[in-house]
């Protein structure tokens, strides 16, 4: 069974919402969590944009089990975040559930992380 790894895209101008925001690339981590998401058979959709006033951009979702995945560079969101803690509130609002994997975390083992998702 092939497993797909899909991409959602918001158009914005000529450009993509999820290429203005994060570039033509994605982050070690994001490519390391979206091997194992394809090594587990777990479908998911890259650059998943929400509906809602604030534009947001999940990482990963699957979006028939209103889970959102979050994986949090070491730079850019330290723990206790103010603003990831806004944004995980108005998620919730609107019935997402929000997994937070840190940049360490999945680097020292993402089948754990994969793992922690198969519990909900």
């Amino acid at each position: 069974m092939s497993v797909k790894v899909l991409s959602c895209e918001v158009k914005h101008g000529n450009v993509t919402r999820g290429k203005v925001m994060r570039g033509l690339h994605k982050t070690d981590i994001e490519k390391i969590m979206k091997e194992a998401f394809e090594k587990n058979n777990i479908e998911v959709v890259e650059q998943y944009p929400i509906r809602c006033k604030y534009g947001y951009i999940a990482d990963f979702a699957i979006p028939n089990k209103k889970i959102i995945i979050e994986c949090d560079g070491e730079v850019w969101h330290k723990l206790g975040n103010s603003r990831d803690r806004k944004r995980d509130a108005v998620l919730r609002k609107l019935g997402w559930k929000v997994i937070r994997f840190r940049g360490n975390e999945i680097k020292n083992d993402a089948q754990l992380c994969v793992e922690k998702l198969r519990v909900l």
